[in-house]
């Protein structure tokens, strides 16, 4: 009975990931990097290397692909700006996870959550542009 709920939650997750706008994806991915540096300190603070271990590496890997997913042809500037906060939150993360420094981690959620926010902005404006037009004569 458990493998089967699992298994479900697994199919479930897949396909809300699979069917959302890349806009939703990013949210959730920055909602996961946000969740996992927050545990993280709290581990640090615990003394609980092993675990701290974990959750730094799960943040490390999605800034790392946030960095991948640059196009530099799109926007040079942009991309460049972007490359040199998210390398700077790879090593805030590295500092935190060699010297086990919760305080390194900070800099790293307030770049997370500001980038976070801006990119909510964008997509609900996103959303707004492409959503059908209601109500009479075409007003909303």
């Amino acid at each position: 009975m458990q493998n089967l709920m699992g298994y479900r939650q697994q199919a479930y997750k897949k396909v809300h990931v699979e069917t959302a706008n890349p806009g939703r994806v990013l949210l959730q991915l920055y909602d996961a990097a946000i969740r996992f540096v927050e545990k993280a300190q709290e581990q640090i603070t615990a003394g609980q290397a092993g675990p701290k271990g974990e959750s730094l590496r799960k943040a490390h890997a999605i800034i790392a692909e946030f960095i991948n997913a640059l196009d530099h042809k799109m926007s040079p500037e942009l991309c460049s700006n972007l490359e040199l906060i998210y390398g700077f939150m790879l090593e805030q993360i590295a500092e935190a996870n060699v010297h086990m420094n919760a305080q390194a981690l900070d800099p790293v959620l307030i770049h997370l959550r500001s980038m976070r926010e801006t990119w909510q902005i964008a997509v609900n404006q996103a959303q707004m542009e492409n959503a059908p037009a209601t109500g009479v004569g075409g007003a909303l």
